[in-house]
């Protein structure tokens, strides 16, 4: 049994009536003393008594201050001793002459002593004048203990206090035995038929009857399965006081919470998802509905009921991780196909098109540009003295410096020109748009770019050297296909290759009868 099932067995609602009845009556008995006087006035008792210890004190020192002994301070201080012993309320004691020296001395009197000279006495500070033959000669001071302690240990001894811890006891006990019974016939569940309270307890949702205030009417076995607690014990209590319900429900819905809504409103208030976690208790997932109960129009209070939607919640999570886990197989599917793409479109060496690839994309430029009108140009190039590359620095150097001519090529294009290795040393740069001018001038830029950086792709070999030629031509009427653009292009790249190398010739069809080639 947890805490909160413990404190509210203890203090059932016969036990918390009891108690209030108990603070009731004592509130009656004070305010009845206070205004009739009954029980007698502890404060004139007091007095009377202090004012009696007083004057017998008085006298006797009064006595012992005779002129046989007035100057036999022993026998006064016996007497002031001898009073101190006796009386229980006697705290110190103290005879001064008219000029204040202390003839005698009981007790701790600096301590309880307040009075200032010429101050009348009080009820716990008592000053009585001492006469010698009519005149004043000195007073005894008396100090008694006050009416009320100033202490707990005190307090615990007060005959007031013993009265009143009597009477809330017996009180707590007759009241809460006698309203157990009361409440037992007072029970709503009581007035229920037998055949409704069996009914009510078949459903499989949990279901509250509350009173217009909140608090449990009735309840039936589904809720208290929920609850953890018998029907009983929920009977009078407020639905705030639930813990575990109020924290279920969503921020939004705790002030005012469903059922006070659904009272206010006069509506149903459907559909509160709860989500319930307590310690020991596997969670749950509810969704609480609360509908007014009204009887010609006016509110009588409210019928809340939980379903218990948690299977069904574990089913739609389970699935929705079913639902991730096929979207994140799909995007690997669809990473892994743009991989197989990558793979079949570029070059496993260099990252550009590979000769296929660079083909489809000719090909459909091509007859963009002769549909449009529009020029496109060929760029081919090679790497000059590539066998000799290979063989002094090894097929290493060689894959190095052909991935630094498609890093040089590539960047040096605009972004709608493209390239591709058209094979072995040898690359193929097509320009959509591009007039062989133009494309001569791309081709130059870029001879000069790589014959001063290419060689710094041989990482391992400062200073090495290394140029490229360039071949260049324009499309052209009559042609049936890229192909034949890129023969002429390869065909002023072999120019560029017999004269000399790392320069860039450019083909006319029209500089001469046949075919030729301008550097």
């Amino acid at each position: 049994m947890n805490l909160s099932a413990w404190w509210n067995r203890l203090f059932s609602p016969a036990v918390r009536i009891a108690l209030g009845l108990v603070s009731l009556m004592v509130t009656l008995v004070l305010l009845g003393e206070m205004f009739t006087g009954y029980p007698t006035d502890r404060g004139e008792l007091l007095s009377r008594y202090h004012s009696q210890v007083a004057r017998t004190l008085g006298q006797q020192v009064a006595g012992a201050l005779s002129e046989e002994s007035r100057d036999d301070k022993q026998q006064l201080q016996r007497v002031l001793a001898q009073a101190l012993h006796n009386e229980p309320r006697l705290l110190s004691a103290r005879v001064v002459d008219a000029n204040a020296r202390v003839l005698g001395q009981v007790g701790d009197h600096q301590r309880g002593w307040h009075l200032a000279a010429g101050v009348s006495s009080t009820l716990d500070n008592i000053r009585i004048p001492l006469l010698v033959n009519g005149q004043r000669w000195g007073e005894l001071q008396i100090v008694m203990q006050p009416m009320l302690p100033n202490t707990l240990a005190g307090w615990l001894r007060e005959p007031l206090v013993h009265w009143f811890a009597f009477i809330s006891l017996a009180g707590l006990l007759v009241y809460a035995l006698y309203l157990r019974r009361v409440l037992r016939h007072l029970d709503p569940n009581a007035a229920v038929p037998e055949r409704v309270r069996t009914a009510f307890d078949t459903l499989t949702e949990g279901v509250l009857v509350l009173d217009p205030l909140g608090r449990v009417m009735l309840a039936n076995q589904a809720f208290t399965r929920i609850h953890g607690e018998q029907a009983s014990a929920l009977t009078g209590k407020a639905a705030t006081e639930l813990p575990w319900l109020l924290a279920s429900l969503p921020d939004d819905q705790r002030a005012p919470p469903p059922w006070r809504r659904a009272v206010q409103d006069k509506a149903a208030v459907l559909g509160v998802p709860l989500h319930v976690l307590r310690e020991g208790v596997p969670p749950l997932r509810l969704v609480l509905n609360c509908s007014p109960i009204t009887d010609g129009g006016r509110v009588r209070g409210c019928l809340a009921s939980l379903s218990d939607v948690t299977e069904l919640q574990e089913r739609t999570e389970r699935l929705h991780v079913a639902l991730e886990d096929l979207s994140i197989s799909q995007k690997e599917i669809e990473r892994q196909n743009e991989e197989l793409t990558l793979l079949a479109t570029r070059d496993a060496l260099t990252g550009i098109f590979n000769r296929r690839s660079l083909m489809q994309q000719a090909e459909q430029r091509f007859a963009e540009a002769r549909a449009a009108g529009t020029p496109i140009s060929c760029i081919m190039c090679d790497i000059d003295h590539f066998k000799s590359v290979n063989d002094k620095y090894g097929h290493a150097g060689g894959d190095q410096v052909i991935q630094g001519a498609a890093k040089a090529l590539s960047r040096g294009l605009r972004l709608h020109d493209f390239v591709g290795r058209y094979g072995g040393e040898e690359f193929c740069v097509m320009l959509p748009g591009s007039t062989l001018a133009q494309a001569r001038e791309v081709a130059e830029r870029l001879r000069e770019d790589i014959a001063a950086n290419l060689g710094a792709a041989l990482r391992d070999h400062a200073g090495v050297r290394v140029t490229m030629s360039f071949g260049a031509a324009e499309l052209e009427p009559g042609m049936a296909d890229p192909g034949a653009l890129i023969d002429l292009a390869d065909q002023a790249l072999y120019h560029s290759k017999k004269n000399g190398r790392n320069r860039v010739t450019a083909w006319r069809t029209e500089d001469t009868e046949t075919a030729g080639a301008v550097a």
